[in-house]
């Protein structure tokens, strides 16, 4: 395997912290970092953090200002509020970076959360109501996970059962919309879970996901419309020799560690494929 030899985790040196660590990582890092301050600033009730971050309804005041939809997700009423919440963007957001890569990870995070802040407001204008946490994040992360990898196989701990992933999505949406519309469920914003659900559902359309996609794709040539081009055959694979090289290998890895395997090209792909064979071969001799 790759990642049994010591080049699999080496990293270019002139890369920076951005280019370094996966959208998970950075995620992570930020709400613990912000935890960490709320504590330091007085506490998640008394915090000033708290109060010129949280999402705020049914006063005048507070109302436009936006910001919160996204500072709010960054917040959390106690360790365990965190915890959980980290728990869930490790598991499903390292499974959606794998299929996106890093920036349409990001930017699913971050819409999931404003949708899911939006829900939250409008459900709540007259009311006064507090919500902080990244829990309509992780709904969208959960979500757009489901989508990508319905059959992927998840082991519950209550009750102790294997469960495909789809199913286990319908189930814990299906329970947060009983919550809603019962109101019950104590202080948790359910209405802001949903919220975040329909974010990972419309983020994984194609339409909304290409807002996201570095470049312009190129028009199709005059005359002839995109849809009236013949299916293009898939490129031949090189005839040339192929010479390993460990320096291309490292470069590699670490792009498809960045941003995910589906952005690589399909030459760095076929050098990958052709790289494990060759690793098999010296391993085998």
């Amino acid at each position: 395997m790759l990642s049994d030899r010591d080049y699999f985790n080496q990293r270019p040196s002139s890369d920076n912290f951005w280019q370094r660590h996966s959208a998970v990582f950075l995620i992570i890092v930020t709400n613990l970092a912000v935890f960490f301050l709320t504590a330091l600033t007085g506490g998640s009730s008394n915090s000033l953090l708290v109060e010129g971050g949280a999402l705020l309804t049914g006063s005048p005041s507070v109302v436009w200002q936006l910001w919160r939809l996204v500072t709010y997700q960054f917040l959390h009423a106690d360790f365990w509020h965190l915890f959980f919440n980290m728990y869930g963007v490790w598991l499903f957001g390292g499974m959606v970076e794998q299929r996106l890569g890093k920036p349409k990870t990001l930017a699913l995070y971050f819409f999931s959360g404003v949708l899911g802040g939006i829900l939250f407001a409008l459900a709540n204008w007259n009311n006064v109501a507090i919500c902080v946490g990244a829990s309509g994040s992780l709904f969208g992360l959960m979500v757009a996970a489901a989508i990508a990898f319905p059959q992927a196989r998840m082991f519950l701990l209550f009750p102790p059962i294997p469960i495909r992933l789809w199913v286990m999505v319908v189930i814990y949406c299906a329970i947060e919309v009983l919550y809603s519309l019962s109101g019950a469920g104590g202080n948790v914003a359910h209405l802001a879970h949903l919220g975040g659900a329909l974010g990972g559902l419309l983020f994984m359309l194609k339409p909304l996901q290409n807002l996201f996609t570095r470049g312009r794709r190129r028009p199709p040539s005059a005359g002839r419309s995109a849809a009236a081009e013949p299916p293009r055959a898939a490129p031949p694979r090189s005839t040339k020799p192929f010479v390993f090289s460990q320096d291309e290998l490292n470069r590699i890895l670490d792009k498809m560690s960045r941003q995910g395997y589906y952005q690589l090209t399909e030459d760095e792909k076929e050098f990958l494929r052709q790289s494990s064979e060759e690793l098999k071969r010296r391993r085998g001799s």
